[in-house]
């Protein structure tokens, strides 16, 4: 309970959290032993100060009349709260656990404000929950032969060395060849952006775009999370849950109760477009591309989202045993940061290394194939589009503006790139808003919930093409399962896919 909250996703056996990660992260796991172990010494010398301090130690009754008189029996309530705090951040830190009405400060006033009234109205009835529940911290205190040596066996187990980034050597070009530029808005809505606009909200780089392209107006989610839905569209198969093993690879199960399967890259899309002798490229955010699909990209980047307290693969055991005490240090002496102040010439998208990395992707002539996961709309809120800056803060209609600006970035660089009259963009989302899950959470503002209809949530997500040389807008209304792009992208490939009235008499069969 005293422990990182680090520790509670290193325990988990589906490794969802290290799969997430870059690795190898054993010396983690093995600084995350030790301290666990040092906070399960330190706390046995608090509990018997407070043994000393409450007299239990020495074996006296906790009568009505010493609890009066004891101050040392409060502070009981006070450790007990301490643990209860300290238990609702790992939970937090390991988004386990993310409604922003449970904060640290109001599980330390609950626990240590309950048992307070307790021992005002009877400090013989206090005695007896400070007695239960120090057994019950007993019998917590016994996963500790269980889960040291699951943390020592993952600083033991052998984890490759992520490359973020790579680009492999490309064979001279012999002629002009077709490209296809996949860009994925994660969470991006359609209700929110054609159907349900905020009022004042304006996108115009999306309305551009849906002018000049065929744009599915009910299409069919294929599930609700990230790390679930992208592999199922490169798979071609509806993925159920992920999970992967110790040493970081992707296990998938297309079914509640099917067996699991590892992810083979080889079976993807772009193994399919190298074998019919396209040059692919991926970029994106929280999914390891660069690790699950090594062998079928000539380009990558990843961007993952780094390790709490301070704790890093790039430090020794010793570094991230003491990151914690780093992290804390940091946390009380730290001021705030003054506003950073874009500098003249650059664009505040530069901060955000997904669009970095997408634009060199995108102006790269010799990737044919380029999928590009952006971050956003994805909450929380990370931008004002007032004044047009990126920082903490704003809301999901904020980040939509965000997105409508990268969009405009970014056809401006497959206008630049020198290959736009052979060039298909695809414009997609992996889901859509999840207001479910984000009403209750840190983040959400005013503005969300005026733009939700007060937690209405509208499932389908976004599809748009646009062929080359394309000036008309087309909108097909029937329902198309979004796990359709597989079969989409591969048509392209094989160069069977290449105008509106083609994608038309697709969708038809769907």
């Amino acid at each position: 309970m005293l422990a990182p909250g680090l520790l509670w996703t290193e325990l988990s056996q589906t490794h969802i959290d290290q799969y997430h990660r870059l690795l190898p992260l054993t010396t983690v796991a093995r600084a995350l032993a030790v301290d666990l172990a040092a906070l399960s010494l330190l706390a046995m010398v608090v509990v018997r100060v407070l043994e000393r301090l409450s007299g239990a130690g020495d074996g006296a009754e906790a009568g009505a009349n010493e609890n009066r008189r004891s101050a040392g029996a409060l502070l009981w309530a006070l450790w007990f709260g301490l643990l209860a705090a300290r238990a609702i951040a790992g939970l937090i830190v390991s988004q386990v656990l993310w409604w922003r009405q449970v904060t640290t400060g109001r599980a330390f006033l609950v626990v240590a404000g309950l048992l307070l009234i307790l021992w005002l109205a009877s400090p013989h009835w206090y005695g007896l929950a400070i007695r239960a529940t120090r057994f019950g911290s007993l019998l917590v205190g016994f996963c500790i032969f269980w889960m040291i040596p699951v943390l020592v066996a993952a600083g033991l187990a052998h984890q490759p060395w992520d490359q973020a980034e790579f680009k492999k050597p490309l064979p001279a070009a012999t002629a002009p060849h077709p490209r296809v530029i996949w860009l994925l808005f994660d969470e991006m809505s359609y209700d929110q952006v054609f159907v349900h606009r905020y009022p004042g909200l304006e996108l115009p780089n999306l309305d551009k775009l849906r002018g000049e392209s065929v744009t599915f107006s009910d299409v069919e989610p294929d599930g609700f999370f990230t790390e679930d839905v992208i592999p199922s569209i490169f798979l071609g198969d509806p993925i159920n849950r992920v999970r992967a093993t110790i040493s970081g690879r992707m296990l998938y199960r297309t079914a509640k109760h099917t067996p699991w399967q590892r992810f083979d890259g080889s079976r993807t899309l772009f193994a399919d477009a190298r074998r019919a002798g396209w040059t692919t490229g991926a970029i994106g955010e929280f999914n390891p591309y660069c690790r699950i699909l090594q062998g079928q990209l000539d380009f990558c980047w990843m961007g993952l989202p780094p390790l709490p307290d301070h704790f890093s693969r790039d430090k020794s055991t010793l570094e991230n045993v003491a990151a914690p005490l780093a992290a804390d240090w940091n946390r009380l002496v730290r001021q705030k940061a003054a506003p950073a102040v874009a500098r003249s010439g650059n664009s505040p998208l530069d901060e955000l290394g997904a669009v970095r990395a997408g634009d060199a992707l995108i102006g790269d002539q010799a990737i044919d194939l380029c999928f590009v996961h952006l971050p956003l709309p994805h909450p929380p809120g990370r931008y004002d589009r007032k004044t047009g800056r990126i920082g903490p803060g704003g809301s999901y209609i904020d980040n939509l503006a965000l997105s409508d600006r990268i969009l405009g970035q970014m056809l401006e660089e497959v206008a630049a790139s020198g290959a736009e009259e052979r060039t298909t963009v695809i414009l997609s989302s992996d889901h859509s808003w999840r207001v479910g899950l984000w009403r209750d959470s840190y983040g959400w503002t005013k503005e969300d919930e005026l733009a939700s209809g007060h937690g209405h949530f509208d499932p389908q997500p976004m599809l748009m093409v646009r062929f080359p040389g394309e000036t008309a807008a087309v909108t097909i209304g029937r329902p198309v399962p979004l796990l359709a792009i597989h079969d989409l992208v591969e048509r392209m490939l094989a160069g069977v896919m290449g105008d509106p009235q083609q994608l038309e008499a697709w969708a038809a069969k769907q």
